[in-house]
């Protein structure tokens, strides 16, 4: 099997079930966010920080398929249980790029550096466990977009992370959703079309 196929494989479970998990997490941030009297207007880094231990949560409560959640409560990282693949859960970059810069933190930046995983072969029987990528979200007015990257290098503030694009996830439409493109000639070897995930039915009371 490719490492393309395989890497899609291990996202579709995700892919099916962000839809579901990405609205209620957020409605339940957004409430409690509203009960401390934090508007999300005024404090955008707490809502983020909120949203992805929310979001850490409501996948411990609805596990999803081969998926199990490894690291601390502090972050959202999950781990593929048959390949090995490592998944990063973040808010998308608010300044240049889309992947946020590594940082000092040494395992983050550990990960960063890593070898493009699309250059090994496969092998073993866990044959994703030295690969790691990141699962970039961004939402407005209750739209959400989320794509997978590779980062190849730190970064450095105001500039996010070099990295290879791997996939967007189109929720909720299984393979023929998620997107891939392998003609660029920078190395951005699979570019992420934009997609739109969910959108909320009813006006919010939560502001």
């Amino acid at each position: 099997m490719e490492k393309l196929e395989l890497i899609r494989q291990n996202l579709l479970p995700i892919n099916d079930a962000l839809p579901t998990l990405l609205p209620q997490a957020r409605l339940r941030s957004l409430s409690a966010m509203n009960t401390l009297g934090t508007p999300r207007a005024k404090y955008p880094k707490l809502y983020a920080d909120n949203f992805n231990a929310t979001l850490r949560a409501e996948i411990a409560d609805e596990p999803i398929d081969g998926w199990e959640l490894t690291g601390s409560t502090s972050c959202l990282h999950l781990r593929n249980i048959g390949s090995g693949l490592k998944l990063r859960f973040l808010k998308k970059f608010k300044f240049e790029g889309s992947v946020p810069p590594a940082g000092t933190n040494l395992r983050r930046r550990q990960a960063w550096v890593q070898p493009a995983m699309l250059d090994q072969e496969l092998s073993g029987k866990k044959p994703l466990s030295d690969a790691e990528i990141v699962l970039v979200w961004t939402e407005a007015n209750g739209i959400f977009h989320c794509s997978a990257y590779q980062p190849t290098g730190t970064g450095r503030f105001p500039k996010g992370a070099p990295c290879i694009a791997l996939m967007v996830l189109q929720m909720g439409e299984g393979f023929k959703g998620m997107a891939f493109n392998g003609d660029d000639d920078e190395n951005e070897l699979l570019v992420p079309r934009s997609n739109t995930i969910v959108r909320e039915e009813r006006e919010e009371t939560i502001q």
